[in-house]
């Protein structure tokens, strides 16, 4: 098997096979609702990046699909019918077999047949003779998803050297690297069946590694394998961490997915964040094969939006705390999201969800969950509270501080000295730290983001003052859409890092096109969205020491947030 096939199996098949072994039954076959998606990306219908490429690999989630066992596709040309399993897709007045990559009872995978006219479509599954209800898709000339190693289509992305090895955090990229970028999406070819042909697709191609631009020169399918695109890109100067998106726009209007990768500045490859883990401890998780780590957090964020306003209501504050203990590997450290994965200074991450359920989440490997103790004491000005360990959550505690809307209501994390203790439990021992609440910043521009839509395409720029110096300011936004019912709906969250000194920073429409525009909501006469933009103070973190810890890390964060409107 060449290195081709070799990443086919474990770009394509094991990046979007979700080990969902359902029984194959002799009832018809059941695409799950909401249940078609980008193999790569998995992103959920209803976002702006969430419609199917010509030729691109889609994946289908369902009941009674194929057999209990998976079945792939091994050789040229791609069968339509695999294991008893076709997909039939029709749209503009015709029906078109659909290429089969590999099929299950829960999950099939098939290549959208490049002739499929652009437009809705409708998608149907047939085993053993009996045929599933349609359900509907997106069909557009380009979308590109990006694969990631956690499956999800988030978290560190699949980005390989030219020798087709993975960057992680211990062998990261340099500045002036060629890099390949592995995907789906980027438009239809002559022939989805045989071996594709090697040879740049004609369409605009933007690749953003953090907000810099990076130089492409090729962009088309794999020589192994159909479906399966290469972006073969220089990595710039001027962006380093261990978690730096890389986000690809197609026709100046479609943004994919956001994966990372890690950069590294200097010939030991080892990636680090000023606001992270260092080189050191990155090497130190190399070495070992695993790292035990602890994180502690409290946070303010001061809201206001449309429906607080329309109810004559002031900004609501809430106080809160969370604390999370675990043991990564190098591979759950590369797959792992919030918490000390955090976006690079300069840059931004994205996450999507969906309310609804499709079965369509991949079982993914989480890092350990370590014990450490019942509760997680927090004291400060304002007396002493306790973060608890969230239930059936080994590792996580958290807690509500205090919410409410001053004067009514007493506040907790007032600006100042807090003390941290832990009474350790059966994997990490007692500790104590002091963190200091920083004062708010002051957001110099808000009233005008407030007052007119913000348009995606065009992105949107933050200013603001003060700030502890040598802090970061984080900035985080979030968009809802949601369907006519107003009970379901999809929603994206950014969030950015940027250093306080600079005062300003703009989020850039590589992020924004990611969001969905924002639904507005009446009831009883009065209209407000939920979407919403922030800005906060966050100094560097303070580490501590724990038995059983490797490295623990406390930070703290104030923050302001306000309704917008995303258009």
């Amino acid at each position: 098997m060449g290195v081709g096939e070799q990443m086919l199996r474990s770009i394509v098949l094991l990046t979007t096979f979700a080990a969902i072994f359902i029984a194959a039954a002799a009832a018809q076959p059941t695409i799950a609702s909401g249940g078609i998606l980008n193999s790569a990306s998995n992103a959920f219908p209803g976002l702006p990046n969430s419609s199917i490429a010509q030729g691109s690999i889609f994946v289908m989630y369902g009941t009674g699909m194929g057999p209990s066992a998976l079945v792939e596709a091994t050789t040229f040309p791609i069968p339509t019918t695999l294991a008893g399993t076709s997909v039939s897709v029709t749209a503009g007045g015709q029906t078109l077999p659909a290429p089969m990559i590999y099929t299950s009872a829960g999950q099939v995978a098939a290549i959208l047949p490049s002739a499929t006219p652009a437009g809705s479509a409708m998608v149907t599954v047939s085993y053993q003779g009996a045929t599933s209800a349609p359900q509907s898709l997106q069909v557009v000339s380009s979308s590109f998803g990006s694969y990631s190693l956690n499956q999800k289509g988030n978290g560190s992305g699949i980005i390989t050297n030219a020798k087709y090895q993975v960057f992680l955090a211990g062998s990261a990229a340099l500045a002036g690297d060629p890099a390949i970028f592995w995907g789906t999406g980027l438009g239809p070819v002559s022939s989805d069946v045989n071996p594709p042909t090697v040879a740049n697709l004609n369409v605009p191609v933007k690749v953003y590694v953090g907000s810099q631009l990076a130089q492409v020169s090729y962009q088309g399918r794999s020589g192994c394998c159909s479906g399966l695109d290469q972006i073969v890109f220089t990595v710039p100067s001027g962006v380093t961490g261990c978690s730096v998106p890389v986000v690809v726009v197609t026709n100046g209007d479609t943004a994919s997915n956001t994966t990372t990768m890690p950069i590294g500045d200097d010939a030991s490859r080892v990636c680090s964040d000023p606001t992270g883990l260092t080189a050191a401890q990155v090497g130190l998780l190399q070495s070992k094969g695993s790292l035990k780590l602890g994180y502690v957090d409290l946070t303010r964020i001061s809201s206001s939006n449309s429906l607080l306003a329309a109810l004559g209501e002031g900004p609501s504050t809430t106080d809160s705390g969370s604390a999370t203990f675990v043991e990564f590997t190098p591979s759950t450290f590369a797959g792992a999201t919030f918490g000390f994965q955090v976006a690079s200074v300069g840059s931004c991450l994205v996450y999507n969800f969906s309310s609804a359920n499709t079965a369509s989440t991949p079982t993914i490997t989480l890092p350990l969950g370590l014990d450490a103790g019942a509760s997680i004491d927090v004291s400060g000005p304002n007396g002493a509270k306790q973060l608890t360990e969230i239930l059936q959550t080994k590792g996580s505690y958290s807690a509500t501080l205090s919410s409410g809307t001053p004067p009514n209501t007493t506040l907790y994390l007032s600006p100042g000295a807090y003390t941290i203790d832990g009474s350790g439990g059966a994997d990490v021992g007692a500790f104590t730290v002091n963190l200091t609440v920083p004062q708010p910043l002051t957001w110099t521009n808000m009233n005008a983001l407030v007052a007119t839509p913000i348009n995606r395409a065009s992105g949107v720029t933050l200013d603001w003052t003060g700030g502890a110096p040598g802090s970061y300011v984080s900035i985080s936004g979030t968009s809802l859409m949601v369907d006519a019912t107003g009970m379901s709906g999809v929603f994206a969250l950014f969030t950015c890092l940027a250093p306080v000194a600079a005062g300003s920073f703009t989020v850039g429409p590589n992020v924004l096109l990611q969001l969905p525009a924002s639904s507005t909501i009446t009831e009883d006469g009065v209209s407000f969205s939920f979407s919403a933009l922030s800005i906060g103070n966050a100094p560097l973190p303070v580490q501590f020491t724990a038995p059983g810890l490797d490295y623990g890390f406390a930070t703290s964060n104030v923050s302001i947030s306000t309704g917008v409107t995303y258009q």
